[in-house]
């Protein structure tokens, strides 16, 4: 595993990191008008703030008892380098100061669970469902092979003219238009994904969508993606990202990495570390949380074992001397 540093982190990573501090540096009841009015500035500088502040809070009712208890005693410090600028409130006014959002906050936890520690109600009414960490193989109008990674959810859609049509609804899959089995109809596949639509007749691609966007992958053959008024058709090796607002630019992927969870492996090729971490927290029970913002600039090159992801918590440990806290429920602090 090899390091290097960037120079950006997301915003949503950064406000995610500083919601998470909030809610681990919670140790008092007693809160003042004052931090009350200091909070109420944070939440209001941008819808993002407030989603953030929705989010934690709905994070730290999820909590279990174990880990409840270890926030509010103080067990857990809280994370070195950058602190919020006023004390958090406590978690009984934090919870109570959020009340008269709740009605608002609902639809948004619905349809995005804080940390995806539950399946949003889109992804309950798939047909098809896959866990943390689980792979299956369908077949997709009995005759084309898809294989879901974890946390897929997949709706069937009725056939169209020519066409055999699934929903992904979230997740990642692999789409095999090449293997027929004995196919007779001679349609063309489309998986439709969040605004747009991927479609093969005789190809190999991955398709992942996280909610924001979607990825589509050529991995053999020629797919064409489009969304909205725009569309393009990827070769051997290529992949777009698209979201709401229109397709991306096409770019030159190592289609071994993007599909190297078929094989049983993530592969990382000079990926940021918080990427990383966000990555295996798809596979790993429980919840791996980055606090420290400058930690997670730097890169990455390794290859790691679905089956043994905590060597992943030790090479970090081992690579960039972060200070590691194991708690109960899978959840580990880093930083």
């Amino acid at each position: 595993m090899t390091t290097d540093r960037v120079i950006d982190v997301p915003d949503s990573a950064a406000l995610e990191r500083e919601a998470l501090a909030w809610l681990v540096r919670v140790t008092d009841e007693d809160v003042t008008a004052s931090e009350r009015a200091e909070l109420a500035a944070w939440r209001s500088q941008s819808p993002a703030h407030a989603a953030a502040l929705v989010r934690a809070t709905a994070l730290w009712g999820a909590l279990p008892p174990t880990i409840d208890g270890l926030l509010r005693s103080g067990a857990i410090p809280a994370a070195e380098g950058r602190r919020p600028a006023a004390r958090p409130l406590g978690r009984r006014a934090f919870l109570g100061g959020a009340t008269a959002a709740a009605t608002v906050a609902a639809g948004y936890l619905v349809l995005r669970p804080p940390l995806e520690l539950w399946p949003s109600l889109t992804e309950l009414a798939a047909d098809y469902r896959t866990g943390v960490g689980q792979r299956r193989d369908i077949l997709i109008a009995g005759q084309v092979p898809v294989t879901m990674n974890t946390q897929t959810s997949i709706a069937l859609r009725p056939a169209a003219p020519g066409l055999d049509r699934f929903e992904l609804i979230v997740g990642e899959a692999a789409v095999d238009v090449s293997k027929t089995l004995g196919r007779t109809s001679g349609n063309a596949v489309q998986v439709l994904s969040a605004e747009g639509t991927a479609t093969a007749t005789a190809a190999n691609f991955a398709i992942r969508c996280d909610g924001l966007a979607t990825s589509v992958t050529c991995i053999a053959g020629v797919v064409d993606v489009a969304v909205t008024d725009q569309a393009v058709t990827l070769q051997t090796g290529q992949q777009v990202i698209y979201q709401r607002a229109g397709l991306g630019a096409v770019t030159v992927v190592d289609p071994m990495i993007v599909t190297a969870w078929r094989g049983g492996y993530l592969m990382f090729r000079k990926e940021p570390l918080d990427r990383v971490l966000a990555e295996v927290n798809r596979y790993r029970p429980g919840r791996i949380v980055l606090l420290d913002a400058t930690l997670g600039r730097g890169l990455v090159t390794a290859r790691f074992k679905l089956d043994r992801l905590d060597d992943v918590i030790t090479q970090v440990h081992e690579v960039f001397g972060a200070r590691i806290r194991t708690l109960p429920g899978g959840l580990v602090l880093i930083g």
